[in-house]
Parts: C-alpha cells; structure tokens; sequence
C-alpha cells in the first residue's frame, strides 16, 4: 500500500446465511496498516469482519469469527498470520500479511478480464489518484499493476 487509502468493514453473523449487520468504513495509514472503524448499530457477540477495497479481493476473517464487546475497542490485525483470514486468504509482502489486490472490475477473481482492463489502460497511459487499475497505487497504471494482476490470477474470495 503506498497511499493511506479507504477500507470498508461489513460485520456479518456467523451462521448461514452470514447476514450483514452493520458496516464501517475508515481510511487506513500506509505506513501502519491501521484505521479505526466504528460499529453502531450491533449488539456484542462474535462476527465475521469482511475487508472490501475498490480494486481488491474481498477477505473475511477466520474461521468462526471474532468475539467483540463493542464496549471498548476491539484489535483484529489481519496482517500478523495467513490464518487471521478465512481460508489463509492473505498474501505474504515485506513481512506482512496483505489482502490480494487486482480484482479491478470487482467481480469477485482476479482473472484475464482484470489483466485486460489494466494492460488497456497502462498501453492508455492513464495517471490520477483512484484508478481502479492503479494496483499498487502509485498513481500510474503501467508494468507494476499488470505483475500484480498476473501473479494474483486465479485468486477467488474465501468465504463461509
């Protein structure tokens, strides 16, 4: 992540069918993979917390949940171990554990179709903040993005 960039957090219950309860949204620090998100309208129990980022696959939590109070403040760091995510969805990059970027049409895989949207616009030259097809955030699209895509390829949302 080379920009502080806005993350969504869905809290959904842990039986079938993983109803969403309540949501939060926060920008994380680049340089310390923090946000702070704010949950309203739950009562305490133990959740499943799905990550959504605009051009990134969606990560859910581990297996069975996280227990939160929301009385105080609850730590759920998903970049400390592979199984802070549901079926060890997270990549391994400079010592921590990242959620895999590249789905840029949002479709739920990172596949050719991702490929083809950012080599189109790296070949267009596009540049500016919050390019779908700008990865790696840097505010280019070019060779950078098009490696992130391709070594992500076959990636899929794990999810109970």
């Amino acid at each position: 992540m080379s920009r502080r960039d806005t993350v969504k957090i869905y809290l959904h219950q842990t039986t079938s069918p993983y109803n969403i309860i309540d949501s939060s949204k926060s920008v994380i620090d680049s340089l310390t993979f923090r946000g702070i998100f704010k949950f309203y309208n739950t009562a305490p129990g133990t959740y499943y917390l799905a990550i959504k980022h605009f051009n990134s696959i969606e990560t859910w939590s581990k297996s069975g949940g996280v227990p939160m109070t929301l009385s105080d403040t609850t730590f759920y760091d998903f970049t400390t171990s592979n199984s802070q995510a549901y079926g060890n969805n997270l990549k391994l990059k400079g010592g921590k554990y990242c959620i895999y970027g590249g789905n840029v049409n949002g479709d739920a895989i990172v596949d050719a179709s991702d490929l083809s949207d950012v080599d189109n616009d790296s070949n267009a030259g596009l540049s500016g903040m919050y390019l779908r097809s700008d990865v790696n955030g840097d505010g280019f699209v070019d060779a950078s993005d098009i490696t992130i895509v391709d070594n992500n390829k076959s990636v899929v949302i794990n999810r109970p």
